[in-house]
């Protein structure tokens, strides 16, 4: 008989390690996660995929067609009968909009409030454009504006168009749910009408310990990967001048690169040896049962009901298995932004001194747009990304910042032919500055040395 020790949704631990959670002795998460952040995934009990309609998650199209949409979650029980929820991405997406009426305000602990979930979820999927317009709008960081929609105070369409809820529903979808957040609703047991997904799944009670998982011999699954490297940089000349102003139109060299270590999974598979039919000299056993096909001896009929026979389990042992994933990157990015201070400069003390200083082009996309990326994984399993642009010509003065977004798509394997999903896919940033220069004609009085 064989014992699967590996947990489907095993690849949600590195991402707990990130969230404002610890498993201190006197909280609710130290059934749920080690001390390194790992989730002790055979404390819990695997309650499924709960879909139910949600008022919230109705979605109004240009034309006045509303959308209705249904809130899914995989939950899982504690032993103490807390409930630990895990909404799909675009579920978690709505629920970031309507902290109350989706029960989100309800958790006990999550990853934070409803803009950081809005920045998590989207913030990497900004392009420059939509970037330049909230800085246009006075928004110099996207989680400022992902606050205002929280309170209120501006609507998330007027960024976000409709293809990106697609692309949510989408990630779902092809990802088996894709895990951005881990909710904990205290006594989520016994008040089940008050928490996302209701009461469905849920058992009544949990008499004798019925409602733990069976323990594994075997020990629990690592996952372990070395950090990415990234690097953005303005790589020449050493002091680029605004284009307008250099008679060779040098600009400025832009060189982008990244390098992701595969994902190690070290799991273990528990098997049991048949049972065999020993003999018992005292004459204490029950027999050996027929046929004989379940043991690994000969088996005759004199042994069914004879008490100088018993049957005597297989022994269990435990089958160390070693994925190792390439995470592969699908999406890579680079812009450059022209910074507070050197805007207000150009627009104040600048422009006060010289008429035709103005902002010119303080939004950038360098990738894609002005450099092809090389892509793809090598034989070690690291993957890898880089983009050179040559001759970027920046049109303002001052100070840019450099930004990279690299995208993943996770990592998987395939066990008996089930696609498990260990690690989900991810966005990682770097950045860097770019000082871009102007030369400044200053008026001397006739004579002046």
């Amino acid at each position: 008989m064989k014992k699967i020790c590996l947990i489907v949704l095993v690849f949600v631990v590195m991402l707990v390690r990130t969230w404002s959670v610890r498993a201190e002795d006197n909280s609710p998460w130290a059934e749920i996660l080690n001390p390194d952040g790992s989730v002790q995934w055979e404390n819990l009990v695997d309650l499924g995929n709960t879909s139910q309609p949600a008022d919230w998650m109705d979605v109004t199209l240009p034309g006045g067609i509303v959308v209705h949409q249904n809130a899914t979650f995989h939950r899982y029980l504690t032993p103490s009968g807390n409930v630990l929820i895990l909404p799909d991405p675009a579920t978690l997406f709505f629920m970031a909009l309507h902290p109350q009426e989706s029960g989100l305000i309800g958790a006990e602990s999550m990853m934070g409030n409803g803009a950081a979930i809005l920045m998590t979820l989207v913030g990497g999927a900004l392009t420059p454009d939509q970037l330049a317009q909230l800085a246009a709008n006075g928004y110099t960081d996207p989680h400022q504006f992902f606050q205002a929609v929280i309170d209120g105070t501006e609507n998330i369409w007027s960024i976000i168009n409709f293809q990106f809820l697609s692309e949510l529903l989408k990630m779902a979808g092809d990802s088996n749910f894709l895990v951005n957040a881990l909710l904990l609703y205290l006594n989520g047991q016994a008040n089940c009408a008050a928490i996302p997904g209701g009461c469905a799944g849920l058992p009544d009670g949990c008499p004798n310990g019925d409602c733990l998982p069976p323990v594994s011999l075997c020990p629990p699954a690592v996952i372990a990967q070395n950090p990415p490297v990234r690097e953005v940089e303005k790589i020449a000349p050493d002091y680029p001048l605004v284009i307008a102003q250099d008679p060779a139109r040098r600009g400025a060299d832009i060189q982008a690169s990244a390098s992701i270590p595969p994902v190690i999974l070290t799991w273990y598979e528990q098997i049991e040896d048949p049972p065999t039919c020993e003999a018992d000299p005292d004459g204490d056993g029950s027999g050996c049962p027929g046929p004989a096909s379940g043991y690994d001896n000969t088996w005759q009929p004199a042994m069914e009901g004879n008490p100088y026979y018993r049957v005597v389990d297989g022994e269990v042992h435990c089958i160390q298995h070693i994925e190792t994933m390439p995470e592969r990157i699908v999406d890579f990015r680079v812009s450059a932004q022209l910074n507070a201070d050197s805007r207000a400069w150009i627009t104040g003390d600048l422009a006060r001194k010289y008429y035709q200083a103005f902002l010119r082009q303080p939004n950038m996309s360098i990738v894609p747009g002005a450099a092809q990326v090389t892509a793809g994984c090598g034989s070690d399993l690291v993957c890898s990304a880089k983009a050179l642009a040559v001759e970027v010509p920046f049109a303002d003065p001052g100070t840019f910042d450099l930004k990279l977004w690299v995208s993943t798509a996770g990592t998987s394997f395939v066990w008996n032919g089930l696609t498990i999903p260990v690690t989900q896919p991810r966005v990682l940033t770097g950045q860097n500055i770019a000082q871009i220069y102007v030369t400044l004609v200053t008026l001397l009085p006739e004579g002046a040395p």
